[in-house]
């Protein structure tokens, strides 16, 4: 049981809708799930929330650094250009759009269903939301979704006799 613990805890750091489905076909109570995708979900956005300004910052220093117009094609350039694209790309998909439209709540709560919480938490600190703000919002909506998934495939797996 311990070495199932742990590994639905580690799923949840990456994926909640592995995590769940897991759990409960190996058989733990369906509260137990609840609390270790929960916390393995906040354990890896907390972490992602923490690199994720660490490279925003360093980014927005290596573009300022590297935005003077000259064709010269050095490693420092390159990584530039590479993050300017990754940046114009963020501003692009699905979750931007929510984000647009519902602000850090929207993208807190329905991170969790739309891609996964750690991708949400990434692009809440690349579009310069409030840390914090971002952290308890995105809590919110994993607890709810955890909590509804968990137990909307508890009692599924019931009535079809698994």
């Amino acid at each position: 049981m311990f070495f199932q613990i742990i590994g639905v805890f580690l799923l949840a750091l990456v994926e909640i809708w592995l995590a769940i489905p897991i759990g409960l076909i190996w058989g733990l109570d369906p509260w137990l799930v609840i609390l270790l995708v929960i916390g393995g979900t906040l354990v890896g956005v907390g972490i992602i929330i923490l690199l994720a300004e660490r490279v925003r910052s360093g980014s927005n220093r290596w573009l300022d650094k590297n935005r003077t117009g000259d064709a010269t094609l050095s490693l420092s350039a390159l990584f530039a250009q590479i993050i300017s694209a990754l940046q114009e790309r963020l501003h692009s998909g699905r979750l931007y759009k929510v984000w647009l439209k519902y602000g850090i709540i929207g993208l807190g709560i329905l991170s969790p269903v739309l891609t996964s919480a750690p991708i949400a938490a990434f692009l809440g600190v690349m579009l310069s939301a409030d840390r914090l703000k971002l952290f308890i919002w995105i809590s919110a909506g994993v607890a709810v979704w955890t909590t509804g998934l968990t137990l909307a495939m508890y009692f599924g797996l019931i009535l079809l006799g698994i």
